[in-house]
């Protein structure tokens, strides 16, 4: 044998030496728990009156720990969901084009429905709750869950029922290629000549480079103010929001990254690249990448949020696969805002709280942007 196979074998026999010692040393300081589990499978495989098998035994064990620790992101990934993440990851994706989040009651509210989708064109509106998906109650499902059962196939269709005012409505949706629309668009009001409307539906992995383009472009018309419009922004890639803070910040923290073993990971910006008079509309459905991004503009000192609170969710996942292609999604860390400001659960205060009714003839948020902006620019 050679030096490097001996080299080679050495250290393999180290790591299992390790791996084993960790594992030992994990069953011994919690042998009573690991115990209390083994006895139970112990006792349904030899006493239980009907069939049992191990798959299933493990994955309910998985399920209900998850599901213990009373978090409602922390949850347990069936195979077929977690390959719902898998084509989201390559980019082919069909659905129906919602933003969804989970309520502090376990309901599936549509934050919006992204903008000439097919969901928006069968009628489906903001603020309607998930009922069931082709007749199943989500009752019981995870929203991960949820979100699996609206994907399928191109140019296939999935019921979706919501409750609205108080009554249930049925739509039937064609799933549709989900990032061929555009997340950033913009233009110069049309009564209001110095001043640009840009709205962002989303933070996608192209909304960085969607927003340059769109400013840039509206630059051309010689702008003096600009409203961002962020209402029902659910959230999405967060070093999107970050590179769209980065544009107006002119230094120090965008966020601050908090994990369970309280390392601190801070994303900064170091120089503004536009410094404009800047409002940004918000509403209850502005969430997590997005309420990062009105956190970091607002006390950065560089915007003024206009609109109602925001949805509160500023908490930071990770995703672990097993070996059967089942998986778990875990609560790692939380956002806190450039001043440490905790918003999960919370939301972000606007400095001026404007109400839109549903049955509004006005847009009186951006109503009250344009004047903001207008005072600004004298």
């Amino acid at each position: 044998m050679n030096k490097a196979w001996k080299v080679l074998r050495d250290v393999v026999l180290t790591v299992c030496c390790l791996t084993t010692l960790a594992v030992a040393l994990l069953i011994v300081t919690n042998f009573d728990h690991v115990q209390k589990i083994v006895r139970t499978v112990t006792l349904i495989e030899n006493n239980y009156l009907w069939e049992s098998d191990a798959e299933t035994l493990t994955n309910g064990a998985v399920k209900g720990m998850l599901d213990s620790l009373g978090d409602k992101y922390t949850t347990y990934i069936d195979a077929e969901t977690f390959n719902g993440f898998m084509e989201q990851v390559s980019g082919e994706v069909y659905g129906i084009g919602i933003y969804t989040a989970e309520d502090e009651d376990g309901q599936f509210v549509i934050l919006s429905p992204m903008k000439d989708s097919p969901a928006e064109q069968a009628g489906i509106k903001a603020g309607d709750i998930i009922k069931a998906i082709d007749g199943k109650s989500t009752e019981n499902m995870t929203l991960d869950m949820a979100v699996s059962l609206m994907r399928g196939r191109p140019d296939t269709s999935v019921d979706i029922t919501v409750s609205r005012d108080g009554a249930e409505e049925t739509f039937s949706v064609k799933r549709f290629k989900l990032g061929s629309i555009k997340t950033v668009t913009g233009m110069i009001l049309e009564e209001q000549p110095d001043i640009a409307y840009v709205h962002i539906n989303e933070f996608s992995v192209q909304t960085g480079k969607e927003f340059a383009e769109e400013i840039n472009a509206l630059l051309k018309e010689n702008f003096r103010g600009l409203i961002l419009d962020l209402r029902n922004n659910g959230g999405g890639e967060v070093n999107a929001a970050v590179d769209v803070a980065r544009v107006f910040v002119p230094s120090g923290p965008i966020v601050h990254v908090v994990s369970g073993n309280g390392k601190v990971d801070t994303k900064n910006a170091t120089e503004a690249q536009l410094e404009i008079p800047l409002v940004v509309l918000v509403n209850g459905n502005t969430a997590s990448a997005s309420e990062i991004l009105s956190g970091a503009l607002k006390e950065s000192g560089v915007a003024t949020l206009v609109g109602t609170q925001t949805f509160g969710k500023g908490l930071v996942q990770g995703v672990y696969l097993f070996s059967d292609g089942t998986a778990m999604k875990i609560t790692e860390a939380k956002y806190l805002t450039p001043k440490q400001n905790d918003i999960n659960g919370v939301g972000i205060k606007p400095d001026v709280i404007v109400d839109l009714p549903e049955d509004a003839q006005v847009d009186t948020q951006l109503e009250k942007a344009i004047e903001i902006l207008n005072q600004k620019m004298r």
